[in-house]
């Protein structure tokens, strides 16, 4: 049985690393958990949200204390609006990294946008404890945006 699970491991390594490099990544044989975040915020800028995921999943593979990579997950699944994905990544993020003030701000939209007034409310209030102009500027925005119908 553990033989079993070690090779479907290696398989799923390898599906991986395989469509790493026909996404056009490279793919190096001891990538690190900052090679993967530098190509997930690539793919995130060309708005290829479903690849940086994948290459967040690589840096928590290598890293699981990253919560760089926790957040950057987190916010790509907001951006594809899988909001309660979002707020589990984002969540975690926070519990690695508790003075995260993007963090807070983007977990509340996530929560906002579920449907969880509630929790928005609190993690408003949390950013704004550790930064009360960028919490006011990023609220702002979104209600602007939300006022043009964006």
């Amino acid at each position: 049985m553990h033989l079993l699970i070690k090779k479907m491991k290696y398989q799923r390594l390898f599906i991986f690393l395989f469509s790493m490099q026909l996404l056009g990544y490279p793919v190096y044989a001891q990538a690190t958990s900052v090679d993967y975040m530098r190509a997930a915020i690539e793919a995130t800028n060309q708005k290829h949200y479903k690849e940086a995921i994948i290459l967040c999943d690589a840096a928590i593979a290598v890293n699981s204390t990253s919560s760089a990579a926790y957040f950057h997950r987190g916010y790509n699944k907001l951006l594809l609006k899988d909001y309660k994905a979002a707020i589990v990544d984002l969540s975690v993020c926070l519990d690695l990294s508790p003075n995260n003030i993007r963090a807070y701000l983007y977990r509340g939209y996530s929560n906002q946008k579920a449907g969880n007034s509630w929790a928005a409310s609190t993690d408003y209030n949390s950013a704004r404890k550790l930064d009360s102009i960028e919490t006011f500027a990023f609220v702002a925005g979104n209600m602007f945006r939300a006022s043009l119908g964006n």
